[in-house]
């Protein structure tokens, strides 16, 4: 071996390459044979000698899924007389699996018949394994990307598309093979949810800042079509190995339930979901605003308190559905009829609330004798029955001189009932003078009614019926009272109840009405024969009566002796009583509400606790109370068939309440679809127009 071949072998031994020598016979690759070199033919797995391979013998070497294809590439070559190159796989005697590249030339006879080819070959194993592996990994990656919710989308360092998944296909409209090389900005769109203005790509954001980007919660993505869809999304860089930014990948999801959710539950927290107009709540926070304005501004705003004269007859004669309709067109209509920079809003029951911004006291006085005259001309009609309306409009002026948000409420109030105490249907406009006299002649006035009422046995008892879903049929009914005045009008509780609460009445029209329910008990037993009354019965358990205890009563710590005299003087049954308790009270009075309900469990009677939902923290103090019944509040029961958050919080009631063992009771249960709802859930009772009308406690009695 001379010089130059000794340096040639070892130039190819420090490329781990070999010699490729190959012998061609009349033209055909597969009639000749090879010659391998050692470092050659340890490329085989075989010891490190020359050696000579018939071609045939090689192909026993060649993995069989790439022997047809060596044999071409070699065949091709020669006859082209240009060389080849290619990659294959052997197969070595201990199972092993290698890569070898090839490269070579063919030489000619000196008739240009090819004779032989003279090249390298080399193991590249190492190599193909590697870009398999990353080829793999890519794979995988893209699979699983094209798998996951979210869309993702990934850019190079200028922002531009370079990849989209399955769901951001879906959700821009774009194709990966459209949106590559377009910028991110047209492939995903975005843009301002409130104010639809294009907004900084949260992509190229990234970039900028090379850091990753949060999510943000007021975004539309613009899809390819046009349509939008709310998109919460972010980014992150992506980097290389060298820490050069090689571009970013945006994540994105469809939020669109979501955030409509979130906005129904904020719409649904400053509006009243009967009327749609705003709630007591947001009313007082732009009352705030518009005094901070005088204040700060010297600007004159007004605010007007308007009370339905007849609403309560609507709701007596008609029940609450009908009460609930004629709210809902009066709102509309006197929506109409203001102007637009003027909010209307339902403070509660009959009451609406206006405030005018920017409007001088003269200027107020038209609008409310306006708003006054467009409910008195408003003509309401239910099935046959026609009802003219009235109301009375309290109005206060905002000023500087205005004390505060709670005030200027407190006087609208006081100017509404100085206008319904001055005959209805007309406005007051407040002024401190009258109203403090006004107020105390008022309940002065109420106090020499409610004792004139215990004189003339003017109180009247009406029942409610409590009914039972299943299949028992017990007679259960909460009893009201009322006031029976000179004129034959019913008055509700709802009048003299505060003015009796603070000249401390309650407690004596409480025991007025315990002493009357016993009474009633009696009379209908002694009314019977007594084999009737026997086979009464054995029919049917004993009618269960709820009767409504004030907090006054509850803290009277002489009422339980009252009772047990009644019961004892009436014959009474004390599984036939039932007291019911507002939550509200029963919080006010917890400690001496326990040790009443207990003493009076005692003796066999129930407790029902009503309005039950609307305190928020009922569940943490019911499982120390001894409470039969839970009456759902109302508020979450009215339009239940189609407000899916308030059939929620009564389903999640009604579960907790099944769990503690406790009965629930549907109240104001006015219609049809409502009772489905009801039944639906699994409440135990309903109560309400739909299932049973007020009637007299005592038949024949007005």
């Amino acid at each position: 071996m001379n010089d130059l071949q000794r340096r040639l072998q070892l130039a190819l031994e420090a490329a781990h390459m070999a010699i490729w020598d190959s012998r061609i016979v009349d033209g055909s690759i597969a009639k000749g044979s090879i010659i391998w070199s050692g470092p050659g033919a340890a490329l085989l797995g075989l010891p490190a000698r020359q050696l000579t391979h018939s071609f045939a013998a090689f192909l026993e070497v060649v993995h069989p899924d790439d022997r047809e294809r060596v044999v071409a590439v070699l065949q091709d070559g020669a006859a082209r007389r240009a060389g080849y190159a290619l990659e294959y796989r052997v197969l070595w005697p201990d199972g092993t699996v290698r890569w070898l590249a090839a490269q070579a030339r063919v030489f000619c006879d000196a008739a240009g018949a090819p004779q032989r080819t003279l090249g390298m070959v080399w193991d590249v194993s190492e190599r193909v394994l590697a870009e398999r592996h990353t080829a793999e990994r890519k794979e995988l990656a893209e699979v699983t990307l094209g798998s996951i919710g979210d869309g993702v989308v990934t850019t190079d360092a200028q922002g531009k598309t370079v990849y989209l998944n399955r769901v951001a296909e879906q959700l821009t409209g774009w194709s990966g093979r459209l949106a590559r090389g377009l910028d991110i900005g047209v492939t995903m769109q975005l843009v301002d949810e409130a104010s639809g203005a294009p907004l900084e790509h949260v992509a190229l954001k990234c970039l900028q800042q090379r850091q990753a980007i949060g999510a943000s919660s007021h975004s539309l993505l613009i899809t390819r079509e046009g349509r939008r869809v709310a998109v919460e999304e972010s980014a992150a860089p992506i980097w290389s190995a060298d820490g050069e930014i090689l571009g970013a990948v945006v994540v994105f999801r469809d939020v669109s339930h979501e955030r409509k959710l979130n906005q129904q539950l904020s719409w649904q927290a400053t509006h009243d979901n009967l009327t749609g107009l705003i709630n007591r709540r947001e009313f007082e926070l732009q009352i705030a605003a518009a005094l901070r304005s005088s204040k700060q501004e010297g600007h004159v705003h007004a605010l007007l308190y308007l009370d339905l004269d007849q609403f309560k007859i609507v709701n007596d004669t008609c029940g609450h559905g009908a009460g609930d309709v004629l709210l809902q067109l009066l709102a509309k209509m006197l929506q109409r009829a203001m102007r637009d920079s003027d909010i209307l809003a339902r403070l509660g029951g009959d009451e609406l609330g206006v405030l005018l911004p920017h409007c001088p006291p003269d200027q107020a006085l038209l609008i409310a004798e306006q708003i006054r005259q467009s409910i008195r001309d408003y003509h309401f009609s239910w099935g046959a029955r026609n009802f003219e309306l009235a109301a009375s409009v309290g109005l206060v002026e905002i000023n500087q001189d205005s004390k505060s948000m709670t005030e200027l409420l407190i006087a609208a109030d006081q100017a509404c009932y100085l206008a319904k105490e001055q005959g209805r249907n007309r406005i007051h406009v407040y002024r401190e003078s009258d109203v403090m006299l006004a107020r105390r002649q008022g309940e002065m006035l109420w106090v020499a009614r409610l004792n004139e009422a215990f004189e003339t046995q003017a109180f009247r008892l009406y029942a409610m019926p409590i009914v039972d879903l299943g299949a028992r049929a017990e007679a259960h009914d909460e009893v009201l009272i009322r006031i029976l005045n000179a004129k034959g009008d019913l008055i509700l509780p709802e009048a003299f109840i505060p003015a009796a609460e603070r000249y401390d009445l309650m407690a004596a029209i409480d025991r007025w009405v315990i002493q009357a329910v016993c009474r009633h008990i009696r009379s209908v037993r002694d009314s019977l024969a007594p084999l009737d009354a026997l086979l009464e019965g054995q029919r049917r358990a004993p009618a269960l009566f709820s009767i409504n205890l004030s907090g006054v009563s509850l803290a009277d710590p002489g009422l339980h002796d009252y009772i047990t005299a009644q019961f004892v003087e009436h014959a009474i049954a004390p599984e036939q009583i039932c007291f019911e308790i507002t939550e509200t009270v029963l919080i006010a009075n917890l400690p001496k509400a326990q040790v009443f309900m207990q003493r009076m469990k005692q003796l066999g009677c129930r407790f029902s606790l009503d309005d039950f939902g609307s305190g928020f923290s009922s569940f943490g103090y019911l499982k120390a109370l001894p409470v039969d019944y839970l009456k759902i509040d109302g508020v979450f029961v009215r339009g239940i068939a189609h407000n899916a958050i308030n059939r929620a919080m009564v389903k999640a009631i009604n579960e907790v309440g099944h769990v503690m063992g406790l009965k629930t009771v549907a109240e104001y249960v006015e219609d049809e679809a409502t009772l489905s709802v009801v039944r639906e859930l699994g409440i135990d009772y309903a109560q309400g127009y739909a299932v049973g009308p007020l009637r007299p406690l005592t038949p024949g009695v007005a």
